[in-house]
């Protein structure tokens, strides 16, 4: 295409969320493109069990390119690059710089995603494919079932998402990393009325073993095996594109939209793990089918 083409929409990111937006813009006949750096998220996940249509769970890389296949069924196909800067020009629509690129839209679909805070870990690339090694308990927590499960989280972040995976039958500790001490007393309790044990002290080693299982040592000489660990050290949400031009985040970073994933800069939408919401590709596939939508309705 020209650099002085117009698109009617320019998305940003071919994960679930730009993928499934790039299949309702396409089926709505609009010049859309799709450009992606190809860091998506879902090509990570060794197998998800909780997207509809899949009853006995599909691997992540595996639902990427059937969704790839979905989008140019309708003539959009991912383009790989990445967008730098993203920029709004006086007519209303916006023009993105991706390397030597320039593009022109007249709405922008924000489709950026988030990546976990990994902790540095020997051995957690080939743990997390063994499973291991977990991120999302709302994802697989039912997986855990009757297992000795870990959380290695600080403060309420920890508490709750031990509290959170306690709910599936299995066995947990809270490994706070020092961080009892700052949430209340009240929160405590309810840990413990849920049966979740508290390992308070700092750690000094922990060790993933692909297929076996994770081994922790704390300062204090005391050493835990467990069959399942989840670091819940947070997210980091690809929202710099909207910062940068004024859209409103949240102190996490994920991107505020109103009832039409619309952000506070007018034409620029967010879907997925970068807009406010729960993190999952059945919400992130929902949210770019009402963006998409609402993209289509207002040119």
């Amino acid at each position: 295409m020209s650099q002085d083409e117009m698109l009617d929409c320019l998305i940003i990111g071919a994960g679930a969320a730009g993928l499934a937006a790039a299949v309702y813009l396409g089926r709505y006949r609009r010049k859309v493109l799709l450009i992606d750096d190809g860091a998506s998220r879902l090509s990570m996940i060794p197998k998800t069990r909780n997207v509809i249509g899949f009853p006995d769970g599909i691997a992540g890389p595996d639902l990427l390119q059937r969704m790839r296949l979905h989008a140019a069924r309708y003539g959009v196909l991912p383009e790989m690059g990445r967008v730098e800067r993203l920029s709004p020009i006086p007519d209303g629509a916006f023009e993105a710089f991706a390397g030597s690129r320039r593009l022109r839209a007249r709405k922008v679909l924000l489709a950026t995603g988030a990546r976990d805070v990994e902790p540095d870990l020997p051995g957690l690339a080939a743990s997390l494919k063994a499973g291991q090694v977990r991120y999302c308990p709302v994802c697989d927590g039912y997986e855990t079932k009757g297992q000795r499960v870990a959380v290695m989280g600080k403060e309420i972040h920890g508490l709750r998402e031990s509290a959170f995976i306690a709910g599936f039958g299995n066995q947990v500790t809270w490994l706070s990393m020092g961080s009892q001490h700052a949430v209340s007393d009240s929160d405590l309790e309810r840990l413990r009325d849920l049966g979740v044990l508290i390992a308070d002290c700092a750690l000094r080693d922990v060790r993933c073993h692909a297929g076996k299982g994770v081994v922790v040592e704390m300062h204090d000489g005391q050493a835990m095996d467990f069959d399942v660990l989840y670091p819940a050290l947070g997210l980091t949400h690809a929202s710099e594109l909207a910062v940068r031009i004024g859209a409103r985040v949240q102190d996490d970073g994920q991107v505020e939209v109103d009832e039409h994933c619309q952000t506070t800069v007018p034409g620029l939408y967010a879907a997925g793990d970068v807009a406010v919401g729960l993190n999952q590709i059945n919400v992130a596939a929902g949210q770019a089918a009402i963006a998409a939508t609402a993209i289509h309705n207002s040119l």
